[in-house]
């Protein structure tokens, strides 16, 4: 008797997806071998394939992230993959909290620990014209300090398009809509910039963790992100149409802190609830986080949590609400010094520069709100395993 098919349409969490895909169920009645080889029971449904497809509803923002995955880039990953309002259309990589190979792998096992697929494109090794630099001492060699990753991610990089052809098409497919979050140096963006003139007037925002007004982390005057890479940073302030970029400077990630109540509600060893693998992965690359904050500069009350910030910074914009948010910034000229002493250094109400908008307040309880109920999502789309989901259906005769 031949197999009965049941074919459905199902849908499976891959970012970037808009072509629909189907789940075939077999039941066999007197089969001993399934379509692999392998044995089966008799009157067993038969999963074969099941895949979701993501659609993009009319309040949902299609982001690109631009990413040197870090202990932080971690939760913006969490963030930008997961939140309603947000549809994931891809990701690249670049140097800058560790060397790419590294900054890539562990982009690569985030999605896989959150049973996501998306397209992930290396870029730059280095940057436009300095050597590179690394933040080990804050994120660890491996870049994702506090814990192991598999060698080996079931997730690949996509390799049917360089990281600025994919970029680039990502752009002109959501062009008007698409907002590009750039969480680690700013050389992929640069190199698109020039690549790609024009590219920009396709897309509505740029937000940009990077920065400091008056303050740095890496020296006196000079952020990470824009000091490891100045004449990138230089360059997309420069470039990008005016009132387009959107900062997320230390001014503003600083009020951001994952406290010990932050910490708990995300952890828990007492709490059955929260107290599962996954959210024991996003607590231990928080807690090395934080101890590497309590060594280096003495912040004791829970680390910056920068990269997240700079995704959530788009929503008081895209709803043009920014009490809602409970959001203040700064709109101001502003540039960044390309070498010397100030390398790195943010400069506002700068003559040169296009005028961008720097962030300087938002509700952290909102935000920690979202963030928390984000992770909420993730984890029970980990638990489904819903890009290798296999439920049973009914099946008549």
């Amino acid at each position: 008797m031949q197999p009965n098919d049941v074919i459905r349409q199902v849908t499976y969490l891959c970012c970037g997806v808009d072509v629909p895909v189907y789940a075939v169920w077999i039941f066999f009645e007197n089969s001993e071998t399934s379509t692999n080889g392998n044995k089966i029971p008799d009157g067993n449904v038969i999963f074969i394939l099941e895949q979701t497809v993501m659609t993009i509803d009319d309040d949902q923002i299609p982001i690109w992230l631009d990413c040197d995955t870090g202990n932080d880039d971690a939760f913006a990953i969490l963030f930008a993959a997961f939140h309603p309002r947000i549809k994931l259309v891809g990701i690249s990589t670049v140097h800058g909290n560790a060397p790419l190979q590294k900054t890539t792998h562990n982009t690569l096992a985030v999605l896989d620990m959150m049973r996501v697929c998306c397209n992930v494109y290396p870029g730059e090794l280095h940057p436009l014209i300095n050597n590179a630099k690394f933040a080990g001492e804050i994120h660890g060699v491996q870049g994702l300090g506090g814990v192991v990753v598999p060698q080996k991610t079931e997730l690949d990089i996509s390799t049917d398009l360089t990281y600025l052809e994919a970029m680039k098409q990502a752009i002109v497919t959501y062009e008007g809509s698409i907002c590009v979050v750039c969480t680690g140096t700013l050389t992929n963006f640069s190199k698109l910039l020039s690549k790609y003139p024009g590219i920009d007037e396709k897309i509505r925002y740029v937000s940009v963790m990077g920065g400091g007004v008056g303050i740095g982390n890496v020296t006196k005057y000079a952020e990470f992100n824009f000091n490891a890479d100045p004449h990138a940073a230089h360059h997309v302030l420069s470039a990008v149409s005016p009132r387009k970029v959107i900062l997320a400077p230390l001014n503003l990630t600083h009020q951001v802190r994952a406290t010990e109540r932050v910490r708990n509600l995300i952890y828990n060893k007492d709490d059955k609830m929260k107290s599962t693998d996954f959210r024991l992965f996003f607590y231990s690359i928080l807690m090395f986080y934080n101890q590497a904050y309590v060594d280096k500069y003495g912040i004791i009350d829970g680390p910056p949590i920068h990269d997240p910030v700079a995704v959530y910074s788009l929503f008081p914009f895209i709803d043009d609400d920014f009490e809602k948010y409970g959001y203040e910034c700064l709109q101001t000229k502003a540039e960044v010094v390309e070498s010397g002493p100030e390398e790195g250094m943010l400069v506002i109400d700068a003559e040169g520069g296009n005028e961008v908008f720097i962030g300087e307040k938002v509700d952290t309880t909102k935000f920690w709100d979202q963030l928390l109920h984000v992770l909420e999502l993730a984890e029970a789309n980990a638990k489904r395993g819903t890009h290798k989901a296999t439920t049973s259906v009914e099946v008549d005769m």
